[in-house]
């Protein structure tokens, strides 16, 4: 008699959150992990995926997208993109802010097969252009309006987020961070911090931020206002921003990740917290194309799978304040899972400045179970994307 409606067998489980790397099969029932055992027999499932020679990981967590597609005109489309690519759960970056929430929750949020999450602007317009920076007015950084729709979708928004690059913020970005702190701390939640390309010391960014808060582009190649000094050095304000409990996210995207500055900063002995894509419209065809391309570039430096992996799982849902919804195999947790392949060969991955490196190892994603249900694995995307305005 069949008591579950499908078993992930033979995979090897990597699963951080409970210390888990063994051969296991995964039951699943209504949706949810009911047993995570050496063997299942087939006979109690309706459906049996095999997953011998995979990874069997807990769906990815990706904690920095931009998925407002047709209002902020960088963004792509969530499941395609996303889910698609082995990532059960993304995090909006500021795409959307307080005038423009209503329209994500609705069209993105709600209507995706993936579940998406959102850290809201500070700016009530959010990213509607990637030129046109959201904070060169103040007027449009509302703390009070920020919390208040904030507080009215606590199971979207997770937290609110900010650029402090001059060309986003012109001379605000000191003034924007302060007012999205005074939202954070209106609400309880974390401010997510994009860095670089800053007209002030990066210091001062970093002094600010409190316990769970995060920084965006730790291996910023941007300068100034990157946290690796000319020397190949981490700022002494990133190790005590770290100490007191901020947390330090990758956030590849199109110009925040290079080499030599992600080499720098581990040599330093500053790995990051998570490890995100920022994946956007300009950056999806090449060089992030997805965040398990961003976590093999990780392996080529030298972190280990299970690393890698703890870094886009367990992680990011504490960083979340999620970790008993998602980024863990649990029995009794939602039958999010992602079926990675490690292939050995040649290949080639590049930085945000069009720098290559040959790896010899790589994720792909082979297979993803949504809530239970298997989702079609969807093509890398190797043709830029059309934006909904010229450039």
């Amino acid at each position: 008699m069949t008591s579950m409606d499908l078993v992930v067998a033979g995979g090897t489980v990597v699963d951080p959150a409970g210390g888990l790397h063994a051969r296991r099969d995964v039951g699943v029932a209504d949706g949810r992990i009911v047993a995570v055992e050496p063997h299942i027999p087939a006979a109690s499932a309706r459906a049996v995926l095999d997953a011998t020679g995979l990874l069997a990981v807990p769906g990815l967590v990706d904690l920095h997208v931009h998925v407002y597609w047709g209002v902020a005109d960088l963004s792509v489309e969530a499941d395609p993109t996303c889910l698609g690519r082995g990532a059960t759960t993304v995090v909006d970056a500021g795409s959307a802010g307080a005038n423009t929430f209503p329209g994500f929750r609705r069209w993105v949020a709600e209507a995706s097969r993936g579940r998406v999450l959102a850290y809201l602007n500070i700016s009530a317009m959010g990213q509607v252009d990637p030129f046109l920076g959201e904070l060169h007015d103040l007027r449009f950084a509302d703390p009070e309006r920020a919390a208040a729709v904030a507080r009215a979708n606590p199971d979207v928004i997770v937290g609110f987020k900010v650029r402090v690059s001059e060309m986003l913020a012109g001379p605000n970005g000191l003034a924007g961070l302060d007012r999205a702190l005074e939202a954070g701390r209106a609400t309880g939640l974390p401010v997510m911090v994009h860095i670089g390309g800053t007209p002030y010391d990066i210091e001062e960014v970093l002094e600010r931020l409190r316990p769970g808060d995060i920084v965006t582009h730790a291996y910023t190649g941007w300068r100034p206002g990157g946290i690796v000094t000319d020397a190949g050095r981490v700022v002494a304000g990133a190790r005590e921003a770290r100490a007191r409990g901020v947390r330090f996210d990758v956030g590849h995207g199109a110009g925040s990740f290079t080499w030599p500055i992600a080499e720098a900063a581990l040599a330093d002995g500053f790995r990051p917290d998570t490890i995100s894509s920022d994946l956007h419209r300009f950056n999806v065809a090449g060089p992030v194309h997805d965040l398990a391309t961003t976590l093999s570039k990780f392996m080529l430096l030298g972190l280990s799978v299970d690393e890698v992996l703890a870094m886009a799982t367990a992680a990011p849902a504490a960083a979340l304040g999620r970790d008993a919804e998602v980024g863990a195999l649990s029995v009794g947790a939602e039958a999010d899972i992602t079926l990675l392949r490690v292939e050995e060969g040649r290949f080639a991955l590049v930085d945000s400045a069009g720098t290559r490196r040959e790896a010899r190892q790589r994720l792909v994603p082979a297979g993803v179970i949504r809530a239970g249900r298997e989702v079609p694995i969807a093509p890398l995307v190797t043709t830029p994307p059309v934006g909904i305005s010229p450039g």
